[in-house]
């Protein structure tokens, strides 16, 4: 019988080394909650944040006066209004309803 520790750790090195190597540093950061990410998809993901709020666009505004007074920018695309629908006609209904 061979040492089930030692099966392991080949089964682990077999693993490892089939995997991409960019994506077996990024799980060892992740281990020490060290989790990189890029800019573009933090900029997505603030700016979905700030367009999910229903308070006019008030938040937003306050974060860009806080990070000028910091110095940085807020490079985020301004959220598309979106047009609002035409109000559907009542439907006519033909007939005695009873």
């Amino acid at each position: 019988m061979s040492d089930p520790r030692k099966e392991l750790l080949r089964q682990i090195r077999a693993i490892r080394e089939k995997m991409d190597p960019k994506l077996v540093e990024r799980a060892k950061l992740a281990v020490f909650g060290k989790v990189p990410y890029d800019s573009d998809s933090a900029k997505e993901a603030v700016s979905h944040f700030l367009d999910a709020r229903q308070d006019g666009g008030a938040f937003r505004r306050k974060l860009e006066q806080a990070l000028k007074e910091e110095g940085a920018a807020l490079d985020l695309e301004a959220p598309k209004a979106e047009p609002e629908a035409p109000v559907p006609a009542k439907p006519k209904r033909g007939g005695r309803l009873t």
